[in-house]
């Protein structure tokens, strides 16, 4: 039966089509939103949420453009810091004008500040965005501050009465909180994590959170640190003791516990039985706190347990994968029958602080009964972990191996290439991936291990694991991970891992075009990449117009990084202050120690050459046909 509508039912619909229509189409009038590019955060989420809230530095730079000439750099710098952390520079602030109207003339002098720093903020985002981004209990108040000519004497009386009487009713300190927090999400219009949210550092758990709860316009490109804990979600047994050596090496095995609710007793109690401390295994901690002597002994058996473990299962896996030509990393079959040399390339090299114990000489991949006892505790564990399994969907629903966005093309690692520029081919069941068909491969292997997880030794999980130490993984972009070596050869040359051929062909333009081809790019597309490798960290920008982010990282070589913002008018990479502590952070507004512009547009880039501005003239195209029915 059909519904009938009343004439003022239709004209009232056609109505709504039309003011939505015109709301669109302004919107594409409007400049393109300003993208944020960082990568390699491993865990660090006070480095994370510093760099968030400044807008990746793009924050400090508008104070410095609204407020040259009229507030000192001091001031500009103590203005900044408070639109980072409102919450903490507030209490600072309280604390020292004790006097009350001194405090009120502070209040109200901030007021006018954020105001027209929100204002100028929002000058490029539809009125509907701008709601979004303010608490709703101030937005009407917001709406009007936002709209009033202050030229005006009446409106400008208007205006300080409003701000006096947010004063009076002891409101001031929410609403200069609110006003900081629509100028955080403003400041950047789309985040591109490039990779690794988990690695070496304490909370990645808390980086997820924050996008989760503050975030709407993101993405994330998959990084192989990120593989680990996903494919330990799926039953990577493998994936799962890298990971746990990982966070025994770092101190932070805390975090399985607290964070994921993975109860660890049983490797505890068996690393504590069956390994005594070694030096090699001492965990890396910054000395910022004393760590308890026993936590300490703690992760240096877990670390040593998890480790063997790992030897054993790789070995197994490269037996079962011939395909995946990893056999120069079989190390316990070459041991000697003392355990204290091994020879590798018919070289004869001295074990340095062995922990061989668990090694049976006839079977050395063998898995012992105890070993399997902590292994099958531990990977149920973490299949089973409903945090985990929120955080690692949430990963993937977010994630991917690439991406292309506004005619860019995003990826963490390297494609991998022979020393010619060729794409490696990697066969599989008769079948050769390579290139763009890599990227996608590996992608419906995570998803159906992930959909389908198990504990048993099957090809999804050598994969994943494969993906993060393999020789032509794409997310490693390295020959070899020599964990065995630096753990007990005293070589440099042993240790040493080499770049896959693709870091330093980007600087070749027809390597670049070749890259390009293969991913359907535009000639004037951008590769934007995570993982900076040594060779780049101070070099972010290839000359074949490729660019290398590493933001995220607490401190690299005690600098802080680069990262990527690309606003309507172009694209500046941002050099970074090394981060230093939380608490250095709230009072140092020097987010960014050095911007340098790589590309200028002609003309300014509005929504409308965008992919969203795509999707928005979809839309109208949609809507004027329900206007024509």
């Amino acid at each position: 039966m059909k519904t009938r509508f009343s004439h003022k039912e239709v004209e009232k619909n056609r109505n709504e089509i039309a003011s939505e229509i015109v709301n669109l189409s302004a919107t594409l009038n409007l400049p393109k939103g300003t993208e944020a590019f960082i990568s390699d955060i491993h865990g660090e989420s006070d480095r994370f949420s510093h760099i968030m809230r400044s807008g990746a530095g793009n924050i400090s730079k508008k104070v410095e453009e609204l407020f040259t000439g009229r507030l000192t750099k001091s001031n500009q710098k103590k203005l900044a810091c408070l639109i980072y952390y409102p919450s903490e520079v507030l209490k600072n602030v309280q604390n020292k004008l004790t006097d009350k109207p001194d405090l009120e003339q502070w209040q109200m002098d901030t007021f006018n500040n954020l105001i027209e720093m929100l204002r100028y903020m929002a000058n490029k985002y539809p009125k509907k965005l701008v709601k979004e981004s303010v608490q709703p209990k101030f937005w009407e108040i917001i709406e009007n501050l936002l709209m009033i000519d202050t030229s005006y004497n009446s409106k400008q009386l208007y205006c300080q009465g409003l701000l006096g009487s947010i004063v009076k009713l002891g409101l001031a300190d929410d609403f200069i909180i609110a006003l900081c927090h629509a100028i955080q999400r403003m400041a950047i219009e789309r985040i591109h994590i490039l990779g690794d949210i988990y690695g070496r550092g304490l909370h990645p758990d808390r980086v997820i959170a924050y996008l989760s709860d503050h975030w709407q316009n993101f993405d994330i490109q998959w990084g192989n640190h990120d593989i680990l804990w996903m494919g330990s979600m799926a039953g990577s047994k493998l994936c799962m003791l890298n990971l746990i050596r990982i966070c025994a090496r770092y101190h932070n095995l805390k975090l399985l516990n607290e964070a994921y609710d993975i109860d660890l007793t049983s490797i505890v109690k068996f690393a504590r039985h069956s390994y005594r401390p070694l030096p090699n295994f001492e965990p890396k901690v910054d000395n910022v706190e004393e760590i308890p002597k026993e936590e300490l002994v703690t992760d240096n058996c877990v670390q040593q347990a998890a480790t063997i473990m790992q030897f054993k299962l790789e070995g197994q896996a490269i037996k079962r994968r011939p395909e995946f030509e990893m056999d120069d990393r079989l190390f316990l079959d070459k041991l000697s029958q003392s355990k204290r040399t091994i020879e590798i390339g018919g070289v004869k090299y001295n074990i340095t602080n062995g922990c061989f114990q668990m090694v049976n000489p006839a079977n050395p991949y063998q898995i012992s009964h105890p070993e399997q006892v902590v292994l099958i505790d531990l990977i149920n564990q973490f299949i089973n972990s409903s945090k985990l399994n929120e955080h690692m969907w949430f990963m993937f629903d977010h994630g991917s191996m690439y991406l292309k966005h506004n005619g860019n093309l995003l990826f963490h690692g390297c494609v991998p290439v022979d020393e010619q520029g060729n794409f490696i081919k990697w066969e599989i069941d008769s079948r050769k991936y390579s290139g763009r068909d890599l990227f996608d491969y590996f992608t419906s292997v995570l998803r159906d291990a992930m959909r389908h997880p198990t504990t048993g030794d099957c090809f999804n999980s050598d994969v994943l694991w494969y993906l993060w130490s393999g020789k032509d993984s794409p997310l490693f972009g390295k020959d070899k991970m020599t964990t065995f070596e630096r753990y007990f050869i005293d070589d440099a040359d042993l240790q040493k891992e080499s770049l896959n051929p693709f870091y330093k062909l980007c600087d070749k333009k027809w390597f670049v075009e070749r890259i390009k081809d293969e991913f359907d790019l535009e000639e004037d597309s951008r590769i934007v990449i995570g993982r900076t490798p040594e060779v780049k960290a101070k070099s972010p920008l290839s000359k074949g117009k490729i660019i290398f982010v590493n933001g995220g990282r607490p401190k690299i070589q005690n600098e802080g990084g680069f990262t990527l913002l690309y606003n309507s008018f172009g694209m500046q990479i941002v050099k970074l202050s090394p981060f230093i502590s939380l608490n250095d952070a709230v009072f140092s507004a020097e987010i960014a120690t050095q911007r340098k512009t790589i590309e200028r547009f002609d003309e300014q880039k509005m929504v409308t050459d965008t992919d969203f501005g795509d999707k928005i003239k979809q839309r109208i195209e949609d809507l004027c046909a329900e206007l024509k029915d």
